[in-house]
C-alpha cells in the first residue's frame, strides 16, 4: 500500500492536532514569549529529537517520549481503549524517493521481504507465528510504503508480556535482521507484480499524470512506490540489500506503542531489544527530489479516460517556509483554515443547486516534503461541463479573495470546530489506541507537537472570539498572496476540443467576469421541534444477560437500548422503518432505487443545504436511505445532541422533502458512477456477479443507467408512502447515554407520531431468492489492461439461520483463505490478494454461498482455477491440519472477542432486539461455536458444499485480449 501523496498540515478538525492559538494582542508579544518557551516543555534529548523542546505548545504529558543513544526514537502511551490490546507501529524514514533509477519499486519490495525471512524467523513463518497468536494478516498485520516513509503495523489482540515481546522481536527483526535471500526475493517477484498489476488502473494513471504536470522539476511522478515492472522482475537481491543497509538504520526509525500496558515496563523492553542496534555500512543521504519552478507560466493539462470522473482543478504553489510549531503559527493556521472551509462550503452549496454544473467542490492546501505549499481549487463536474465548472471555481476563488467572508459563514465554521473539540475532550478517556498510534507516527516527523484535547479546546476558546469575518478574510488573502501562476487541469471521458489551449482560453475568459460580494444569509430555526404529545410507554422489559432494555410506545414504536462505556460521550442511533428494497418487484426492480439517496431530497421545511447550516456545530447526521428490509439510517451522535438527531430522523419519516435539487444531483452523479462500472475486473464483477448468483433476478442486477435516470421522486413517493406513514418502526440506541434520557427523546419524536403497525411485514414472497441454476462458466469483459484478470468460484450454501453451521462455514472459509494464500501467493507467486469467504443471508431464506477469488495475470487464469479446485478437493478429502485450523480459528475468535467491545457490534443486535429477538443467541453463542468446531466437522461441510458439480465460475478478462 502507499501513503497519501501530499501530507496535509495539521487541521482544525483533528481531535489530536492542537488548535493552539492566541489572540492578536499576544501575537505582538511572540518574541518576548519565545524567551520563556523552554519552560513549557521538557528540555532533554527526547524532546529535542521529537522537536517539541523549543515549542510553546505544551506536549501531552502522558506520553513517554524517548530516544536511544543509537538515534532510534520511541513513544509510549498507556491507553485502555480497546481494553487489553496493544498497537505497535514502526516507521522508517525512507520510501521510494530514496531509490536510484535501477531501484524503482525496491522500497516497497523491502516491505514485502520483511515477511519473508530474517535471522530468527525463517521465511514464511512470520505470518504463521502471528496467526497462532491471534493476529490476522491484513487486519492486524500490515505495512505500507510511501514516497518518504515505510510503516510496519501490528495490532496485538492482548497485552500480555508474551505478545508484546513477540511484537518487539518482529520489529527488531524487520529493522536489522532481514536475510533478503536471493531465492526468497525471486519467489516474491510474482506477488509484487500481481500487486502492481492490480494497481494499474485509470485512477493511478490519472494521479501520475497529475503529478507529472503539476510538479515538473521534481522526482515525484517517476517514484510511484509500486515501481517499474522491469526493476521488480530483474533487480538482484544485492540491490535490495543496498537500500536496506543504507536506510533501515536506528537514526531513521521511530517506534510507537499505544495500549493497555505499564509504560515503564514496556520502555525497559524497548531499550533491551533495540539499544544494541547499529547501522551497517555507510548511511544513505537524504534524497534530492528536486523543486517546483515557481516562475512557471500558466499552463493546462487534460487527462482523458472513459472511466474517469469529469473534474477541474486549479493548482498554485509557493515555497514552503520552515516554521516551528508555535501558538502564533497555529493561530494563523486556524484563521486560514476557517476561510478555506468557507470556500469549500460555498462550493458544496452550489453543487446542490438544481442547474449546477458541479457535483462537489473543494478548496485545499497541502505541504509537500518541506519544499512547497500547494493551494488547490477543484470540483467534480457534470459530464461534459468542464468549462462551466472551471469558470465557477475560478470565480468563487476570486470572490473569496476579493470580497472575503460573512459573519454568518465564520460563525458556522467556528461552531463546527467548537463541537469537534468538545467531542474530543468528552471522549478523551476512550480514544482509540490505533488512532493515537497513527497520529504519533505522524508526529515523528517533528512538524507538530502532540497534545491533549483539553489543551486544544482551551486555546481555541481563547482565540475564537477574535476571529471576525474581517480577520478571517484578511488571513485568507495573506494565505493566497504570492502564489505561482495557475496550473489548470481537466479530466474528462472524451477528448477536449482544442486541448490545453482551449482550457487556458476558458480560464482567461473567466477571469474577465466580475464577481459580486457574498450576501449575508439569514439564520433559520429548525422547524421540527414539536411532534405533539410525547408517546406513552406501554411495555418495558430487559434482556439481563445482554444488558438490553426494550420499550414499546402506545403508537407501537419499538425502542431498544444498551448503555456502554466503550466510547465516552458517543451514542449510536439506528432507525428501521418497515419496507426497504423488498418493496421492489421483479416487474419493477427499480421501484425504490432512489430511496438509497432519500436524504438528498431534504425535508418539507428545509433543503439539505439549509440543514447543513442549521446543524452546524451539532453532532448530527442527515443520512437517511434504505436497506434490504427497511428505510432509515444509523447515526453517531452525542448525549447532548441525541434528542435533535432523533427529531431529524423523525422529520424524514413524517415530512420528507422530495426536492428537485436533490433529484438533479442524483442525475448528475449517476453517469459518473456508471462510467467506471467496467473499468477494472473488480468493477465489472461488482456490477454483474450479484445478478448472476441470484439466478438473474432483476432485483439483484445493476439496472441500466437510462432506467435510473428516468426515475423521479413522485414514483418513489407512491412506492414508500405507506411505509413512512404506517410501517412498523424499530429504534436501536447503543452507547454512553442515560436510559431515561433516550426514552424521553424518542417519546418526544417517534413516540409522538400517529399509531403504526405493530410488527414488520414478513414479505415472504419478496424474500424468495435462489442460487443460479445455470452453473456454466461465465466470462465478463472489462476495459482495463490486457493482463488484468480476476476469477471467482462460488459454491451455493444456505442462509445463516443455523448458527452452529454458519460459524463453521465462516471458519471453513478462513481455512480456505490461508490455503489459497499459501498456494497462490507464497508458492506460485501468482496473486497479491487471494481471498475466500462465506456470504450467508439473514434476509433471504436458504440463500448463501461460499467463494474463493483471486486477481491474476490473464495468462495464469487456468493454473489459478485449477489451484482453487484442488484446494476444495483437499478440504473434502482429508481433515485440515490442526495447526492450520488453529491459525484460522484464533484470529477469528480474537476478532469476535474484540468486536464485543465495540458499539457498532452491539448496534447490529440492538437495532432488531424486538423484531428479531431470536438472533440475539448469535451474540451469546457465536464464539463458543467457533471454538467447538472440529476438523471432522469442517471436512463434512466441505464434502457437502465444496463439490465441483455445484461450483459456478465467473471470470473477468480484458476486452484487449
Amino acid at each position: 500500500m502507499t501513503s497519501p501523496i501530499l501530507r496535509r498540515a495539521a487541521t482544525a478538525l483533528s481531535a489530536l492536532a492542537l488548535l493552539a492559538v492566541c489572540s492578536p494582542p499576544l501575537l505582538a508579544k511572540e518574541a518576548e514569549r519565545s524567551a520563556v518557551a523552554a519552560a513549557v516543555n521538557p528540555q532533554n534529548d527526547a524532546a529535542r529529537a521529537w522537536n517539541f523542546a523549543a515549542s510553546d505548545v505544551p506536549v501531552d504529558p502522558n506520553i513517554i517520549f524517548g530516544v536511544l543513544p543509537n538515534g532510534m526514537k520511541y513513544a509510549l502511551l498507556q491507553n485502555g481503549t480497546p481494553k487489553d490490546s496493544v498497537v505497535i507501529r514502526m516507521r522508517f524514514d525512507v520510501g521510494s524517493f530514496a531509490e536510484a533509477e535501477d531501484q524503482r519499486g525496491l522500497a516497497h519490495f523491502l516491505e514485502h521481504m520483511a515477511f519473508n525471512g530474517s535471522t530468527n524467523v525463517p521465511e514464511g513463518e512470520m505470518t504463521k507465528l502471528l496467526e497462532r497468536k491471534g493476529l490476522a494478516f491484513g487486519a492486524d498485520t500490515n505495512a505500507s510504503t510511501g514516497f518518504d516513509e515505510t510503516i510496519y503495523k501490528l495490532n496485538l489482540p492482548g497485552a500480555s508480556d508474551d505478545l508484546i515481546d513477540t511484537g518487539l522481536m518482529l520489529m527488531r527483526e524487520t529493522a536489522s535482521e532481514l536475510t533478503i535471500d536471493p531465492a526468497a526475493v525471486d519467489r516474491e517477484r510474482g506477488v509484487i507484480l500481481s500487486e502492481r498489476r492490480a494497481r494499474d488502473t485509470y485512477q493511478l494513471r490519472n494521479v501520475i499524470d497529475q503529478l507529472d504536470f503539476q510538479m515538473q522539476g521534481m522526482k515525484v511522478a517517476s517514484r510511484i512506490p509500486v515501481g517499474t515492472e522491469e526493476v521488480i522482475r530483474t533487480a538482484p537481491a544485492e540491490r535490495l540489500r543496498d537500500l536496506y543497509d543504507r536506510y533501515y538504520r536506528p537514526e531513521r526509525a521511530t517506534l510507537v506503542i499505544v495500549g493497555d500496558f505499564d509504560p515503564a515496563a514496556v520502555e525497559a523492553k524497548v531499550k533491551a531489544r533495540f539499544a544494541d542496534w547499529t547501522g551497517r555500512g555507510p548511511a544513505g543521504a537524504d534524497p534530492d527530489i528536486g523543486t517546483i519552478d515557481y516562475d512557471r507560466a500558466a499552463a493546462a493539462d487534460d487527462f482523458i479516460d472513459p472511466a474517469v470522473q469529469d473534474s477541474v482543478t486549479i493548482a498554485t504553489f509557493k515555497p514552503w517556509v520552515d516554521e516551528p510549531d508555535t501558538r502564533a503559527k497555529r493561530a494563523r493556521n486556524l484563521a486560514e483554515e476557517v476561510g478555506e472551509a468557507i470556500v469549500s462550503r460555498r462550493l458544496a452549496k452550489i453543487a446542490l443547486a438544481e442547474d449546477s454544473p458541479i457535483l462537489a467542490g473543494y478548496f485545499s492546501e497541502a505541504a509537500g516534503w518541506d519544499i512547497f505549499d500547494q493551494v488547490t481549487m477543484g470540483a467534480v463536474a457534470k459530464e461534459g461541463a468542464w468549462r462551466e465548472a472551471l469558470a465557477l471555481i475560478e470565480q468563487e476563488f476570486r470572490r473569496a479573495r476579493d470580497h472575503g467572508f460573512t459573519e454568518t459563514e465564520v460563525a458556522e465554521q467556528l461552531a463546527i470546530r467548537r463541537t469537534a473539540l468538545r467531542n474530543a475532550v468528552a471522549g478523551a478517556s476512550t480514544r482509540r489506541s490505533e488512532a493515537l498510534a497513527d497520529r504519533l507516527v505522524e508526529a515523528a516527523e517533528g512538524k507538530f507537537v502532540f497534545v491533549r484535547p483539553e489543551t486544544s479546546q482551551m486555546l481555541f476558546e481563547a482565540v475564537a472570539p477574535t476571529l471576525s469575518a474581517a480577520a478571517v478574510s484578511a488571513a485568507f488573502r495573506a494565505r493566497t498572496e504570492g502564489l505561482s501562476a495557475p496550473l489548470v487541469r481537466v479530466t474528462a471521458k472524451k477528448p477536449i476540443e482544442g486541448g490545453a489551449d482551449a482550457i487556458l482560453a476558458a480560464l482567461e475568459a473567466s477571469t474577465e467576469v466580475a464577481v459580486a460580494p457574498p450576501t449575508e444569509s439569514v439564520g433559520i430555526a429548525f422547524a421540527y421541534e414539536d411532534f405533539g404529545e410525547p408517546g406513552r410507554v406501554v411495555a418495558d422489559d430487559r434482556i439481563d444477560d445482554l444488558g438490553i432494555r426494550r420499550v414499546r410506545f402506545a403508537n407501537n414504536v419499538m425502542l431498544n437500548i444498551k448503555t456502554t462505556d466503550f466510547q465516552k460521550d458517543r451514542v449510536y442511533l439506528s432507525l428501521r422503518v418497515d419496507g426497504g428494497n423488498l418493496l421492489a418487484t421483479r416487474d419493477d426492480p427499480t421501484r425504490v432505487s432512489l430511496a438509497g439517496s432519500f436524504s438528498l431530497g431534504g425535508l418539507g421545511m428545509h433543503g439539505l443545504d439549509d440543514l447543513r447550516s442549521i446543524l452546524a456545530g451539532k453532532t448530527v447526521s442527515t443520512s437517511f436511505g434504505s436497506d434490504t428490509d427497511a428505510f432509515g439510517a444509523k447515526a453517531l451522535t452525542s448525549p447532548e445532541d441525541f434528542a435533535l438527531q432523533a427529531k431529524l430522523m423523525a422529520a424524514f419519516v413524517a415530512d420528507p422533502g422530495y426536492r428537485p435539487d436533490g433529484l438533479a444531483l442524483i442525475r448528475r452523479y449517476l453517469p459518473q458512477q456508471y462510467a467506471a462500472n467496467d473499468a477494472t475486473p473488480a468493477a465489472v464483477l461488482g456490477r454483474d456477479a450479484g445478478g448472476i448468483l441470484a439466478n438473474d433476478d432483476p432485483r439483484a442486477q445493476t439496472p441500466p443507467l437510462d432506467h435510473l435516470l428516468a426515475l423521479d421522486w413522485d414514483q418513489l413517493r407512491r412506492a414508500i408512502s405507506d411505509s413512512l406513514v404506517n410501517g412498523a418502526i424499530e429504534i436501536g440506541v447503543v452507547g454512553d447515554i442515560d436510559e431515561q434520557a433516550a426514552i424521553d427523546a424518542i417519546a418526544a419524536s417517534f413516540g409522538a407520531l400517529p399509531e403504526r403497525r405493530a410488527a414488520f411485514d414478513p414479505r415472504s414472497e419478496a424474500r424468495v431468492r435462489e442460487f443460479a441454476v445455470d452453473r456454466s462458466e461465465r466470462t465478463l469483459i472489462h476495459k482495463g489492461p490486457a493482463e488484468q484478470a480476476e476469477i471467482r468460484v462460488y459454491w451455493p450454501a444456505r442462509d445463516d439461520s443455523d448458527l452452529a453451521e454458519a460459524m463453521r462455514l465462516n471458519l471453513l472459509a478462513r481455512v480456505m483463505q490461508l490455503m489459497l494464500t499459501e498456494e497462490l501467493r507464497e508458492r506460485l507467486g501468482e496473486s497479491y490478494s487471494p481471498g475466500a469467504g462465506a456470504s450467508l443471508s439473514d434476509e433471504f431464506p436458504g440463500y448463501g454461498h461460499l467463494f474463493a477469488s483471486s486477481n491474476v495475470d490473464f495468462q495464469h487464469l487456468a493454473t489459478t482455477r485449477a489451484a482453487i479446485f484442488a484446494i476444495a478437493k483437499q478440504l473434502r478429502d482429508k481433515p485440515v491440519d490442526a495447526d492450520l485450523l488453529d491459525r484460522a480459528r484464533r484470529p477469528l475468535v480474537e476478532a469476535m472477542v474484540k468486536a464485543r467491545r465495540e458499539n457498532v457490534y452491539w448496534l447490529n443486535y440492538v437495532a432488531e432486539a424486538t423484531s428479531a429477538a431470536d438472533r440475539l443467541d448469535r451474540s451469546r453463542n457465536g464464539i463458543a461455536e467457533v471454538e467447538a468446531a472440529t476438523v471432522e466437522e469442517l471436512q463434512s461441510l466441505a464434502r457437502r458444499y465444496l463439490t465441483d458439480d455445484k461450483a459456478l465460475v465467473i471470470k473477468a478478462v480484458s476486452d484487449k485480449v
